[in-house]
């Protein structure tokens, strides 16, 4: 063999081993980056956000079954908030809207909301709300923050909240296992990314 060839077949080694390493050096530096977004991702979940799926029918139109959210741990709930949190009953998470804030008095008189007998207009339900009366229906059913509390002046107290699920026939809320405690709100519903061709903020 000539030396000709035997320099060229040098070169293909050497090109072909550089090549080897640098694919090697590339798939080792992805590798790290990846493994550095997981834990970043990881770490953020449990302090800043979580991704949860709502489970039930409870919080239909605005979430159905399965649909995926993003929830801002750092969010601080405010009136018709979506939270997510614990429930009260031990039967695991749960997502709902906030009716009443703390120090406040709810009641609901002919599908209308009064908070310290004061009318607030819950805007997210307008055109339910001319359908159930085209229908002649009720869809929130005459109650008051005294049947929860079972107090003389049903003010709810300071660090709760009374949550009510839109589908309100059918939403298992505070009206059957009572108030939220602060502690066992998770974070405000802030997103629907799943199913994509559903994306929504709240």
């Amino acid at each position: 063999m000539s030396n000709k060839k035997i320099s060229n077949n040098r070169r293909k080694r050497r090109k072909k081993n550089k090549k080897k390493h640098f694919l090697q050096e590339i798939s080792k530096e992805l590798g790290i980056t990846l493994l550095i977004v997981l834990l970043l991702l990881f770490v953020l979940s449990k302090v800043i956000f979580v991704l949860p799926k709502n489970e039930g029918y409870g919080m239909r139109e605005a979430l159905n079954d399965g649909d995926r959210v993003y929830v801002d741990r750092l969010g601080k709930p405010k009136r018709f908030s979506l939270i997510y949190f614990k429930q009260p009953n031990g039967k695991g998470t749960s997502i709902r809207r906030v009716i009443g804030l703390p120090q406040e008095q709810v009641s609901y008189r002919n599908d209308e909301l009064y908070i310290d007998d004061r009318l607030v207009v819950e805007r997210f339900f307008q055109r339910k709300l001319a359908q159930a009366k085209i229908e002649d229906e009720v869809i929130t059913e005459d109650f008051d923050s005294t049947d929860i509390l079972e107090t003389k002046d049903g003010i709810i107290p300071k660090g709760k909240y009374l949550v009510l699920g839109d589908n309100r026939h059918y939403a298992t809320d505070s009206r059957y296992y009572g108030l939220v405690d602060e502690r066992a709100v998770i974070g405000i519903v802030e997103l629907r990314w799943w199913p994509f061709y559903q994306i929504r903020a709240y």
